[in-house]
């Protein structure tokens, strides 16, 4: 008596649809979306702007993971920056700094669009804010690799009664270093790409002068030891003219020719 074996055919397996393979996979949480964003940032920022380039259903999410890298590096700078005074102060400068960040990149996305629409550069709206904000995250990130050296170099200034001038001046310098890398790193990727950034480096400019402004409208971020402590301060000249005011302080000091100054040069020094 002979017996047949049946062999199964594909018909007879029960198919499995792509889109049941792909609910299957866990999706990544957001935090490690975050991380991978800041790793990839920190070793490969030109794969960040090729994605970009490419648009994309996960365009969508990038401004948020790249905003959320820059809030955590400007904050924490923030909070240190503010800490050389007290940790209240600090608490103060944190969400400040952000400000000030966020903000001015708020301001002046307008005026990267127009300004790359001008002079050539191919790209939506969406992905103008997503390279800004690589560049924004790429500051933030620099400032929290800085953070450990920031509190070596207080530590070894801030001693009264003219340390707090040198203390203000080497925030600016910090924040320009961490600032200048960002843009840097971006104008490196575009160039790589064969990609115009004329436009970059005019609305760099403009972004400057707009959070530097900003800066002096929220301040002060440390404070003048020698007053009291207050959230914002009023409005006194501009920020070009206390940061004159402030870099003659530090040459006085240097000389040893520094002396108490009048009230209202005291309000132009506080800057930060």
């Amino acid at each position: 008596m002979s017996t047949t074996t049946i062999e199964p055919t594909a018909s007879s397996v029960p198919a499995v649809s792509a889109a049941s393979a792909v609910a299957a996979v866990p999706a990544p949480q957001a935090s490690d979306s975050i991380l991978r964003t800041a790793e990839l940032l920190l070793r490969n920022p030109s794969a960040v702007l090729a994605q970009i380039q490419a648009g994309g259903p996960e365009l969508r999410e990038l401004p948020l993971r790249l905003t959320l890298c820059a809030l955590a590096g400007f904050g924490i700078f923030g909070f240190l920056l503010g800490f050389t005074r007290s940790p209240l102060a600090g608490l103060a400068a944190a969400p400040k700094l952000m400000l000030v960040g966020l903000g001015s990149l708020a301001v002046c996305l307008p005026a990267l669009h127009v300004y790359g629409r001008l002079l050539g550069a191919r790209i939506s709206a969406l992905q103008a804010v997503c390279e800004a904000l690589v560049a924004l995250a790429t500051t933030g990130l620099t400032l929290l690799g800085l953070a450990p050296v920031w509190l070596a170099f207080a530590n070894a200034v801030n001693h009264p009664p003219t340390g707090y001038f040198h203390v203000m001046l080497g925030s600016l310098g910090f924040l320009g270093v961490a600032a200048l890398r960002g843009v840097w790193v971006l104008v490196k990727a575009l160039r790589t790409q064969g990609r115009t950034v004329l436009h970059l480096l005019a609305w760099t400019a403009l972004y400057g002068m707009v959070g530097v402004q900003m800066a002096w409208v929220v301040r002060p971020f440390v404070g003048n030891p020698g007053r009291p402590t207050v959230a914002i301060r009023p409005l006194e000249s501009s920020a070009f003219d206390a940061a004159g005011t402030l870099l003659r302080s530090n040459i006085d000091t240097l000389n040893g020719e520094w002396e108490p100054r009048s009230s209202e040069s005291v309000h132009e020094e506080e800057s930060l």
